[in-house]
C-alpha cells in the first residue's frame, strides 16, 4: 500500500514539475511576461506613412515592459506585391531594461511604378503587430 501511495505521488510530482516547466500550459511556454505592445512608422508626409524612392522612415516596436537579460530580439517581416522594395533589418532588438528600439523602413532606389501598399509585421514571442505602408512613385 505504500508502494504504490509512493508511486502514485511521484506521478503527481513530476506531472506537476513538467506542467511548471513549460508554463501554465503544458502544451507549450508561458504567455506571461514581456509582449510585443505595439510597432509604429512614422514618416515625413502627413496623413499616414508614405514612401517614395529613395525615401526613409523610422519604425519603432515597443514592448509592455522592459526586454529581459539579453534584450528582446523582433522579427520584422514585409508582405505584399512590392514587399522587395521595402527595405527592413530581420531583426531589431529592444536593450535589456528598455521597452522599445528604433529602426530604419526604406525604399530602394528602384521604387514602384504604381501605388500599392505592403504591410510591416513586427513578432516577439507569440504576438505579432502589424503596420501598412503605401508606397508611391515619383512624380
Amino acid at each position: 500500500m505504500a508502494t504504490k501511495l509512493l508511486v502514485a505521488l511521484s506521478t503527481v510530482l513530476l506531472l506537476a514539475f513538467n506542467v511548471a516547466a513549460c508554463g501554465n500550459s503544458p502544451t507549450g511556454p508561458s504567455r506571461t511576461g514581456t509582449a510585443l505592445e505595439s510597432l509604429t512608422v512614422v514618416g515625413s508626409s502627413p496623413g499616414g506613412v508614405v514612401l517614395r524612392r529613395d525615401e526613409t522612415a523610422t519604425g519603432t516596436v515597443t514592448l509592455n515592459g522592459r526586454a529581459p537579460a539579453g534584450g528582446a530580439v523582433v522579427t520584422l517581416t514585409v508582405i505584399g506585391a512590392e514587399s522587395r522594395v521595402v527595405i527592413v533589418p530581420a531583426t531589431v532588438t529592444v536593450p535589456a531594461g528598455s521597452s522599445s528600439a528604433t529602426f530604419q523602413v526604406m525604399l530602394a532606389s528602384s521604387g514602384v511604378s504604381a501605388p500599392t501598399e505592403v504591410t510591416l509585421n513586427a513578432a516577439y514571442r507569440d504576438v505579432t503587430r502589424s503596420f501598412v505602408i503605401r508606397l508611391e512613385p515619383l512624380r
